[in-house]
């Protein structure tokens, strides 16, 4: 089945005819999933500007924004700019997407009097996010992870129950079996409750609301996703600014990568891109 026909039959659309350097070629031959190839990293980003730009931006578009909504927004601008990354391991060839799909980790509350009890790491995902300011993005985030709270969203329900029922030694090759044939044959899912696409391009979570200031979080190979960001909290610490020692607002990210697909050349340049979005927030973060 060619890449035209796999296009034709799913709903998840990508670029044909991308031709990967040699060393895409190499790290194919050397790890076989997301699992064995993983980079991490962690890039220190200078809050000032960036929290005094959300507090305003807030109030004019009446909807809180976060880092997590900044850091969502900065990453969209560095994949479109380097399209080469925005892409998906398949059938043993890198396929490019078209759009940026965010997905983020959401925390879905357990039920009856103790939310605590039950309660479970579920996510959404924003799709086309490059045609999506920082505030619609926001929206979108908000209302996906108050239906998922609310058990308003059906397929998410279906999906879980799905999963709920299956012994726990079928877990797994439940979960390979069918984002192979979401991902490997690019079918859409959608009767049984699992959305197309449903990891997205980048996964980004925020552990910086839980108290930790730094971690890296593994890369799952079966949602094929080959960048995820954790966001941590922003906190007072003493860096050095033109030779002096100041105290700036500081929030660290827990970078991981697929080497497959992604090597220390894209890193570096996005590290610096994204950068420059908290250092300009007014230009880049709208």
């Amino acid at each position: 089945m060619n890449a035209a026909i796999l296009n034709l039959v799913g709903k998840v659309s990508f670029r044909e005819n991308y031709d990967p350097p040699v060393f895409r070629k190499v790290a194919f031959g050397t790890w076989k999933t997301a699992s064995d190839p993983s980079v991490y990293a962690q890039v220190d980003i200078d809050m000032g500007p960036a929290l005094a730009f959300a507090e305003k931006y807030s109030a004019e578009q009446g909807v809180k924004i976060t880092p997590t909504h900044l850091v969502a927004r900065a990453i969209t601008r560095c994949m479109v700019s380097r399209p080469e990354i925005n892409g998906m391991i398949r059938r043993g060839r890198i396929y490019l997407r078209e759009h940026v799909a965010i997905f983020f980790q959401v925390n879905a509350p357990g039920t009856g009097e103790d939310k605590v009890k039950g309660a479970s790491l579920s996510g959404t995902t924003i799709h086309q996010a490059e045609g999506l300011s920082t505030a619609e993005i926001a929206r979108r985030l908000a209302k996906n992870a108050n239906d998922i709270k609310q058990k308003k969203d059906v397929a998410f329900n279906k999906s879980m129950d799905m999963i709920r029922m299956l012994p726990w030694r079928c877990v797994r090759p439940f979960l390979l079996f069918t984002t192979w044939i979401i991902y490997g044959l690019n079918w859409d899912l959608s009767f049984l409750g699992f959305p197309k696409d449903p990891f997205g391009s980048v996964m980004v979570t925020n552990i910086g609301g839980m108290g930790l200031d730094i971690a890296w979080a593994p890369l799952c190979p079966y949602t094929r996703v080959p960048l995820l960001l954790t966001v941590g909290s922003v906190k007072d610490r003493v860096v050095a600014v033109d030779g002096k020692m100041e105290i700036r607002k500081i929030m660290s990210i827990g970078v991981t990568f697929d080497h497959r697909l992604i090597d220390g050349v894209h890193a570096a340049q996005m590290s610096r891109e994204f950068k420059k979005c908290f250092e300009e927030p007014e230009t880049y973060l709208t």
